[in-house]
């Protein structure tokens, strides 16, 4: 119905493009039907969204599903941090409280220590030591002495010693 005729009434047949009530009044039908090709492009354009909507919804309930397995793990994760840390904090409250229960038991005598001191200042001082540890042919011969074995020669050439 056409604003201007508003006694307008549109009655239109299918196989008509216009009404005969808006044509016999001169004014535009304004009950004008879409062709088929507009409603094959709405219906493809609806199904093609339909089909974007559907794969959107999927992406998003994986992305969920990866969160909600990512948050778990995190929780399960830090739960067990939280064990090892106070694991480690028992651990070593138990090996100091044992130390100090052991230095309580046993008591150096103060002469006892200074003498080990001493000799152990001595040895390391020792110049005659010092050389022969830092010799390579010490450490070289000193696995097969100490298993009992016969050193090799020292000195770099193996036909002197023969």
């Amino acid at each position: 119905m056409s604003a201007s005729n508003m006694s307008c009434e549109c009655k239109r047949i299918s196989s008509n493009r216009k009404c005969n009530n808006c044509v016999r009044s001169g004014v535009k039908c304004e009950r004008d039907f879409h062709n088929e090709r507009k409603w094959q492009n709405l219906e493809r354009d609806r199904m093609r969204l339909a089909a974007d909507l559907e794969d959107a919804e999927r992406s998003n309930d994986e992305a969920l599903a990866r969160l909600s397995e990512t948050s778990a793990k995190l929780a399960r994760l830090r739960k067990h941090k939280r064990f090892l840390e106070a694991r480690n904090k028992a651990m070593l409250e138990n090996d100091v409280a044992l130390l100090e229960e052991l230095d309580s038991q046993v008591s150096w005598p103060v002469a006892e220590t200074a003498s080990l001191d001493a000799q152990l200042a001595a040895v390391t001082d020792d110049p005659s030591l010092s050389q022969m540890m830092n010799s390579p042919s010490f450490w070289e011969n000193f696995d097969s002495a100490v298993a009992g074995g016969i050193p090799s020669p020292t000195g770099g050439n193996q036909s002197s010693s023969q």
